[in-house]
């Protein structure tokens, strides 16, 4: 992962980019941004973060990354990728309600009233949770008092400008430079 620094405070936007990769590191996401672009200007004060995500591999499905075994009265999942078991989860308690689905350990589930067919369809998208756990790193980054936001957003990069009390035009027309720049790399 790459990570560029700019801005009016070279030694703030070092550090914030050392704060950065420490935080994904922490949250494990280092191997899913390709690159990361930070504006710092603290006399604006305007402060940008561009990532550009890498592919995903698309959405598996559910028996990729489970054992479905039948069982009386329902179906046993156990998890067989333990990276997968939040989204395994989640994608249950949507699909069949958490009414049905219940959690015996960490890596083993039980739906009632299902079998191995009702779930063999089922995918799990990956892309959808590494964006909101990208966001979440971010707003770990971001300076506490830029609380005014404007976000950019393609299909592999996510740009987000953040100010204190207000953008000025000039400072949006420079966060989406940065977007523009992210996607043509």
């Amino acid at each position: 992962m790459e990570i560029v620094v700019q801005g009016t405070d070279q030694k703030g936007a070092e550090d914030y980019a050392l704060l950065f990769e420490h935080i994904l590191l922490e949250m494990g996401l280092t191997n899913v941004l390709d690159k990361v672009l930070l504006l710092v200007q603290p006399a604006d004060p305007l402060f940008v973060v561009s990532v550009r995500m890498r592919p995903t591999a698309g959405a598996r499905p559910i028996y990729d990354v489970t054992q479905l075994d039948d069982k009386e009265g329902g179906v046993m999942l156990s998890i067989t990728d333990e990276t997968f078991a939040p989204r395994v989860l989640a994608l249950l308690w949507k699909t069949f309600g958490r009414d049905r689905v219940e959690q015996l350990t960490r890596y083993e589930i039980f739906v009632a009233g299902k079998n191995r067919t009702d779930l063999w369809d089922l995918k799990i998208d990956p892309e959808e949770e590494l964006r909101a756990q990208v966001l979440d790193a971010i707003w770990k980054l971001v300076p506490e008092g830029l609380k005014i936001r404007h976000t950019f957003n393609s299909e592999n990069v996510m740009t987000i400008a953040n100010t204190e009390h207000g953008f000025q035009p000039d400072w949006l027309e420079a966060a989406e430079k940065v977007h523009r720049s992210m996607e043509a790399s």
